[in-house]
């Protein structure tokens, strides 16, 4: 984290006498293999929040009589608008493994029940779909990994999920007004099918990554209109093939990337030009392009107790209130260097307080830095377990996505707020040479209930 330690301890004080819960981070401005960094997060990952979500009327439906639903005569789009299937509670235990099985996130039954954990596992894949309910377990894959065989083979192995770092980013899908190009996310896209793994859509409107000619744009009626547009083009390109999507990321911001001071809307081009309602009105475009697809708000540093969690929880709390097609919210888990640190009660905590608003939660973008010396080997190490072991007994949790495959790719390694200053942050599950970390069996530890 970007915060000296003496802030940090003075955070940890204020928390403990009453702030609320977030964080400040960074992870979708990323480096490395992808796409241009851009805006002045220092974070927010690339490519999104995994999605995990599955159909059926479990947490965060927005329509229907599950739990959550928020639909009805305030919805503004449509009667479909955030239609799941099934007509149940929340998420439940059920009888099924699979993803669309008569149990799982997709049952049809009452309110969610602990996750049942495999009884053994030789992949995180397969832990996660042993699992009941089911979880999904993903990565952020870039265009660059495909080229080398044994990221492949890690990645197909290992993970049901995947996010494009940055190859679904406005400036890689449609770098010139009205113009757009498919062939670096298709090729992601095409990959994860051809593997039997779901994929996530990172990441429709966001302030940084965007062209020059969107980010300079004037004019609410021009800046809606183009909004509109890209997310109208890029959801019907993936229609059929993605159901799940990080509509609206990063739309608020601290005094520091740890979450803490002064929370407030970022003043990006569609804030400035349309208004906080920019939100919503993403969220009711997108659910006019695709009634059954999962929708996500996605952001960094609100995984810990602090300021930004407390903003983001009223700001969604307010968009449930008002009908707007919202099925959940990723939590990015940058752990680390600029961002928060947060332990598994906290994460727990917080989880449960969107989950009580209906929605599905789920951990997007994970990795923990280990550059600067901020956090510890151990702490690394406790980290992984506990966060994990927290979005695992939590039922509507529905997916885990870790940002990257192996250390060497990682985007904190050349990215100035991560502190690592070229050398590796030593962040994911995996070394150079694919090898299982101890990072790696403290996360099966978690999926295996251990």
């Amino acid at each position: 984290m970007r915060s000296a330690p003496f802030t940090l301890l003075l955070s940890a004080f204020l928390c403990a006498a009453g702030c609320s819960d977030s964080g400040d981070g960074n992870g979708d401005e990323t480096t490395g293999s992808g796409g241009a960094t851009g805006g002045t997060t220092s974070g927010g990952t690339t490519s999104g929040s995994g999605g995990g979500a599955t159909t059926g009327s479990g947490a965060g439906a927005t329509t229907g009589s599950g739990a959550g639903a928020t639909t009805g005569s305030g919805d503004p789009t449509s009667a479909t608008s955030g239609a799941t299937s099934g007509s149940g509670g929340g998420a439940t235990t059920g009888s099924g493994t699979g993803g669309e099985g008569t149990g799982g996130s997709d049952g049809t039954g009452g309110g969610a029940s602990a996750r049942v954990p495999a009884a053994s596992a030789s992949t995180l894949r397969e832990a996660g779909e042993k699992a009941n309910p089911p979880l999904l377990i993903g990565a952020a894959i870039s265009g660059g990994g495909l080229g080398n065989n044994d990221y492949k083979r890690v990645a197909s192995t290992e993970h049901n999920y995947v996010t494009a770092e940055n190859e679904m980013k406005w400036d890689s899908l449609e770098p010139s007004a009205g113009n757009f190009s498919w062939g670096s996310a298709d090729n992601i896209v095409n990959w994860a099918r051809q593997n039997n793994m779901k994929v996530k859509g990172h990441t429709l409107v966001w302030h940084s990554q965007l062209p020059n000619w969107m980010s300079s744009m004037t004019g609410k009626a021009n800046v809606e209109a183009a909004m509109r547009r890209h997310i109208t083009q890029v959801m019907g390109h993936f229609k059929d093939r993605l159901d799940h999507w990080d509509v609206v990321n990063e739309a608020v911001q601290t005094d520091s990337d740890t979450g803490v001071g002064n929370p407030r809307m970022r003043p990006t081009v569609f804030y400035n030009q349309i208004g906080q309602n920019y939100i919503d009105l993403a969220f009711q475009i997108a659910r006019e392009q695709d009634p059954k697809a999962k929708l996500y708000y996605n952001d960094y540093s609100i995984d810990a107790r602090n300021d930004k969690v407390e903003f983001v929880y009223n700001m969604i709390k307010g968009m449930v209130d008002r009908g707007v097609p919202i099925d959940g919210v990723g939590f990015q888990m940058h752990i680390g260097p600029p961002n928060n640190e947060a332990t598994g009660a906290d994460v727990a905590a917080n989880f449960k307080r969107f989950t009580d608003l209906g929605l599905e939660v789920l951990i997007s973008e994970m990795d923990i830095n280990r550059c600067g010396g901020v956090v510890t080997a151990d702490e690394q190490l406790a980290y992984y377990h506990d966060i994990v072991a927290a979005c695992f007994k939590e039922p509507k949790c529905t997916a885990i996505t870790f940002w990257g495959i192996n250390d060497g790719r990682s985007w904190l390694n050349s990215w100035s707020g991560a502190l690592c200053n070229g050398q590796s942050s030593q962040s994911l599950l995996f070394n150079d040479q694919y090898g299982k970390k101890e990072t790696y069996n403290r996360v099966m530890n978690a999926l295996l209930g251990k």
